[in-house]
């Protein structure tokens, strides 16, 4: 009986050893993510160099970080040795994630640590079509010169000039042009950015292509040209630039 007791208590000290260790560790995980949520970069730094810190909980941290935009706990985390290309469940890295919410110091950061600038994510997202979608135009020319694939494209084939066409970021759309992006590729529906920024009456976005050389009288798969599609959804001051440019 006395054997079987003091079993029954070893049993309960492992259960609350496991338990209290189980809880440090969440409290450790907890207290660094707070820590770099909150931009508190001395507590980060003392909690890397006095606490060991599972690779799980150290890359959930940085991506905080990145997301946040802190560069000196961004760069204590490089320097701890994580990952710069590490994966999310969607595939996207930290560059693709700083890219997308335009931390324009962030992905230099993290460029200069190798960061994999054509680096694809399950539905074939890069960092420049992410970029490029949200009108980043402080990152895309960041991303241009780490030699980013400007007519990469995403699952659904868009790419970068797509996107900007089809949103009107002028400004974006003339970074694109001018690092070579192919103004006339055309969908599988045989889509173009002109044809999608004359759909959606985006003016400036079409007077840049049309700058950047592009072929006015590309056709779609249904027959539709760019002034087709002005003049069908009424855009009449697209539609009069379209036709004083030679589009028929």
């Amino acid at each position: 009986m006395a054997r079987l007791r003091n079993e029954l208590i070893k049993l309960i000290l492992l259960l609350f050893v496991s338990f209290s260790t189980n809880a440090w560790s969440i409290k450790i995980d907890s207290e660094l993510v707070a820590a770099a949520d909150k931009g508190n970069a001395p507590l980060v730094k003392k909690i890397l160099d006095t606490q060991s810190i599972g690779q799980e909980e150290l890359n959930a941290a940085f991506r905080i970080a990145v997301k946040k935009g802190n560069v000196a706990i961004v760069e204590q985390f490089l320097q701890a040795g994580v990952d710069v290309n590490l994966r999310a469940e969607n595939g996207y890295t930290p560059l693709m994630h700083a890219a997308r919410d335009g931390r324009d110091q962030i992905v230099e950061i993290l460029l200069a640590a190798d960061a994999d600038v054509n680096a694809v994510s399950e539905e074939n997202d890069t960092a420049l079509i992410l970029a490029s979608e949200k009108d980043r135009r402080k990152v895309i020319p960041l991303l241009v010169a780490a030699n980013a694939d400007v007519n990469a494209k995403r699952s659904n084939g868009m790419t970068a000039l797509l996107l900007a066409a089809q949103q009107g970021y002028q400004q974006t759309i003339q970074l694109l042009v001018k690092a070579k992006a192919d103004v006339n590729y055309q969908l599988e529906n045989g889509a173009t950015a002109l044809m999608l920024a004359a759909q959606h009456g985006h003016l400036g976005a079409v007077y840049s292509i049309i700058a950047a050389n592009a072929d006015l009288n590309l056709k779609a798969s249904n027959g539709m040209t760019a002034i087709m599609l002005a003049n069908l959804y009424r855009h009449k001051e697209v539609t009069e630039l379209l036709r004083k440019s030679g589009a028929k």
